[in-house]
């Protein structure tokens, strides 16, 4: 999908499969420097990489989309129709990669053992979620946009807010695998991300993740197709 005039910025969504090695790499780049406060960054570039997203989408358990504006990486969306299950199944099918890639990781730089601890408690915090319902349940497991891509200018010029397309995107993308719920979990002192998804038509649930606070963020899929 490809938007923008002569006058403004080009822009394009690209769905990124798992043996696209360059469009892989960008998209670890963008969440290593959009998302470096999250668990799994914490684990290093190769893990969020080969593990986080290859794997997952290798199974087809995951679906990521980029998207670029003048040929550039602006931000990304990844998402499942398997909320319920995608991690537990994804890391029970790859638990040798994941141990290897892990392994690498903390010998390259053994400060990372403190981030393995938070990693390993929001896996953990996962495995009670059952009770929230069964697959197929859609979720955004992440969305970021570079912040000069936010700006009013660009948004004014292009005549598109990335965020909240990305998010669009894959409201209409999780029916098709017969999902009719979408959730996502937001920190919950990100006021600016949690007022978009409020002005887009969401719903808010408390939600503790690894004794943290959040947000459950829900949009109902079947209200969207009506739109």
């Amino acid at each position: 999908m490809t938007g923008g005039g002569a006058a403004t910025h080009q822009w394009t969504l690209h769905e990124v499969k798992a043996d696209d090695k360059a469009r892989l790499d960008a998209i670890a780049d963008l969440h290593m420097e959009l998302l470096d406060y999250g668990p799994m960054a914490g684990l290093g570039w190769r893990f969020v990489r080969d593990v986080c997203y290859a794997a997952h989408m290798r199974e087809n358990l995951l679906k990521v989309d980029l998207v670029t504006v003048d040929d550039e990486p602006a931000g990304f969306i990844a998402y499942t129709p398997y909320s319920i299950g995608f991690h537990r199944e994804g890391l029970g099918k790859h638990w040798f990669l994941a141990g290897f890639v892990l392994a690498r990781s903390l010998i390259a730089r053994p400060s990372r053992i403190a981030k393995l601890g938070r990693a390993l408690k929001v896996l953990w915090s996962r495995r009670g979620e059952t009770v929230l319902g069964e697959d197929p349940l859609g979720e955004v497991v992440c969305v970021a946009v570079r912040k000069k891509y936010l700006a009013p200018s660009f948004v004014r010029k292009s005549g598109i807010r990335l965020s909240e397309f990305l998010i669009r995107h894959a409201q209409r993308e999780l029916p098709k695998s017969g999902a009719r719920k979408l959730r996502m979990i937001v920190d919950a002192d990100n006021k600016p991300v949690l007022m978009l998804y409020h002005l887009m038509g969401a719903h808010f649930e408390p939600y503790e993740q690894a004794g943290e606070p959040r947000v459950h963020v829900w949009f109902d899929l079947a209200e969207e197709a009506q739109v």
